[in-house]
């Protein structure tokens, strides 16, 4: 979801001890006790347990578990060093997870980036190092550790924030990504100071998951582990294509891979195509309805990303390119249908081409880092830009892009069609401006984190945190049928179904299921930095949806579910003898206001971590003692342990 990568960039760690001379000790880096060898140390000890290292001139490895009892004691200490940061920058504790090293995974590493031939191209590629990305709630952690420098190589991550996109790993560096989900590659470039043409490190391994599923974290921990030895071994079988077919074969696979896959999530994002998928088969082949669902997404990515400021710039870029794209495919398409049957008015195409081609040539001059608040998330230091259209034309950005929407519109056919749509994206326009001029955006003292503490001061109660959500659910759903019932997508209420019979008409209608899956996927993606929260809020948010689509609930209904919802939470609140968080704000003040305001947005998400801690505390302990269990065991204990079965 959230891309769902670390941010532990450029950590740079200052090393004590008498050897650790290299390391500026002005930084503000972690320590490893005992300190860390210098350089050539670490090169005799690969060399020394990896003699091919010597000849071949190109990437080599070692597993750790093979080298001297000296360096792994060492290796303990970077360990411990790398694990309490990553602790500390995914909020592991806070959020209810469990951190534990894959050490099987692990491997004193030695790249060689100027070698292009065979799977070494591999490194020089845009990839992703593993495949299980797809599995929710589970994350695997690679964390690239120096040993020797300076060197030339730099490790590029283009998902972050400029100042950690480029890092170049000497001792005591770090960087940490997603095995399964962050792409990155290394570059061989010249530096002024350097004295290796390769580098030699530490390829340091991790997992990561919800502490309620601690019985069966360790599978993906060794699944990872799996998947990495399978992937050693043909990249060893085809690092020198040169010397058999069948080394070229796998190597040409690799590469091939490696491209296609590094390059879809790159450009456009494996999770930005999900959304795209639901939001586009959600109108069920409508164009004006696709326009509005899906060409409206990336406006929401600007918003949420600049009233939020919880997303990486790198990140931010991409999405907002791709969902842009799609906006863009959409009205090329539904325009150029509407005048393929009706025919091409001079006026609107010229007024409609010229809008948006002076809006392209203005995001050419500010650049993306620029166009997508690089500067007002404080992300890039920039002079103004000066250039034309800029120091002439006031916003130049938006006013070509509302004079294409305007040529659009001018069509004498398709005009009409688009009015809703031209009106909307005119106005999204406008509010996208309106908060870039002002600058409005959450406090940083307002936080998820910081705004989640305080809610839970008045949810203590597991009764009281259980029954709000199932009271908060019912509430949203009563919203959730207000909204499917005013965009006549209820049957029952627009005429579309008789005697019981779905006609082509309904069939046809929007899928509300499909569109909560889409929109909410975004909103928790730039507004939940929960990751386990995020993913369950997007499940139920669609269970929800379909649910209430299926019941088809009238007005009366919905309004009868918030209702009820909300009176819950108040009898909740009286039952448990817990005060409301909203007392705690009730004032007119503009403060008060905004926390209003994020306390509804966050609502849903706070309670359902709220409930994940509870089940957590209540059935950890019979899952760690199920973990202590051959799974024989452990399933006759379950079967006849209803506490256990739970």
């Amino acid at each position: 979801m959230k891309a769902a990568a670390l941010s532990l960039a450029l950590l740079p760690a200052l090393v004590t001890g008498e050897q650790a001379t290299w390391c500026d000790k002005k930084d503000a880096c972690a320590t490893v006790k005992g300190g860390l060898p210098k350089p050539a140390w670490w090169e005799k000890e690969l060399k020394k347990m990896q003699p091919a290292c010597e000849e071949e001139g190109a990437t080599c490895h070692q597993w750790t578990s093979l080298l001297s009892d000296k360096a792994k004691g060492v290796l303990d200490n970077v360990l411990t060093t790398v694990e309490t940061k990553i602790m500390e920058g995914s909020k592991t504790k806070l959020r209810n997870r469990v951190l534990r090293r894959n050490s099987q995974m692990d491997e004193l590493y030695l790249s060689a980036p100027k070698n292009s031939e065979g799977s070494d191209r591999v490194f020089i590629t845009p990839h992703i190092d593993g495949f299980l990305g797809w599995l929710p709630f589970f994350t695997a952690y690679r964390c690239v550790y120096g040993l020797t420098g300076p060197h030339e190589t730099v490790t590029i991550q283009p998902m972050r924030d400029p100042a950690e996109q480029e890092v170049n790993v000497g001792p005591g560096d770090f960087t940490c990504f997603d095995y399964n989900r962050e792409i990155h590659w290394i570059e061989h470039r010249a530096q002024a100071n350097a004295t290796l043409d390769d580098r030699m490190v530490l390829k340091l391994h991790f997992y990561e998951f919800p502490a309620i599923f601690s019985y069966i974290g360790d599978a993906f921990g060794d699944a990872n582990a799996q998947y990495n030895f399978f992937a050693r071994a043909a990249f060893l079988a085809s690092q020198f294509p040169d010397r058999d077919m069948i080394s070229r074969l796998i190597a040409r696979g690799i590469n091939g891979i490696t491209l296609f896959g590094g390059s879809a999530e790159a450009v456009f994002g494996y999770m930005n195509m999900g959304i795209a998928l639901a939001l586009i088969s959600a109108a069920r082949g409508k164009g004006q309805t696709m326009l509005m669902i899906a060409g409206s997404a990336h406006f929401a990515v600007y918003i949420l990303a600049f009233v939020f400021r919880s997303v990486r710039l790198g990140m931010l870029i991409r999405d907002a390119v791709a969902m842009k794209s799609i906006s863009a495919l959409l009205l090329t398409g539904t325009y150029g249908w509407e005048c393929a049957k009706s025919g091409v008015d001079l006026k609107s195409f010229v007024i409609a081409v010229s809008g948006f081609a002076f809006s392209a040539y203005a995001f050419m001059q500010l650049g993306p880092a620029l166009t997508y608040f690089g500067q007002e998330l404080g992300q890039v230091v920039s002079d103004p830009v000066t250039a034309f259209p800029y120091g002439t034309v006031p916003h130049p950005m938006t006013l070509g892009s509302i004079v294409g929407l305007t040529g659009l519109r001018l069509h004498p056919t398709y005009g009409p069609k688009f009015h809703a749509n031209y009106l909307l994206h005119v106005a999204l326009y406008l509010a996208i401006l309106g908060l870039e001029v002002t600058g409005a955006s959450v406090p940083a003292g307002m936080n998820y984190d910081s705004t989640y503490a305080e809610f839970m001061k008045f949810h203590q109660g597991a009764g009281n945190v259980i029954a709000h959500l199932f009271t908060t659910a019912l509430g949203v759903m009563g919203v959730i049928g207000m909204a499917i019932n005013y965009f006549g997508l209820n049957p029952s209420l627009n005429g579309a179904a008789k005697d019981g019979k779905k006609t082509a008409a309904a069939r046809a209608m929007t899928s509300p299921t499909l569109i909560a899956f889409g929109w909410s996927w975004i909103l928790v993606r730039y507004t939940v930095p929960d990751e386990d929260v995020a993913y369950l809020t997007v499940a139920l948010s669609v269970i929800m949806t379909w649910l209430v689509s299926k019941l088809k609930w009238s007005y009366t209904a919905c309004f009868a579910a918030l209702a009820i919802g909300m009176g819950g939470q108040e009898l909740a609140h009286h039952v448990s003898g817990e005060m409301p968080y909203l007392n705690s704000y009730a004032e007119v003040t503009p403060e008060a206001a905004l926390t209003f305001i994020l306390h509804n947005v966050w609502l849903l998400p706070f309670e359902i971590r709220a409930a994940v801690n509870v089940a957590t505390a209540a059935y950890l302990p019979a899952i760690n003692e199920m973990g202590r269990m051959p799974f024989p065991q452990w399933l006759d204990s379950a079967v006849g342990n209803p506490q256990l079965a739970a």
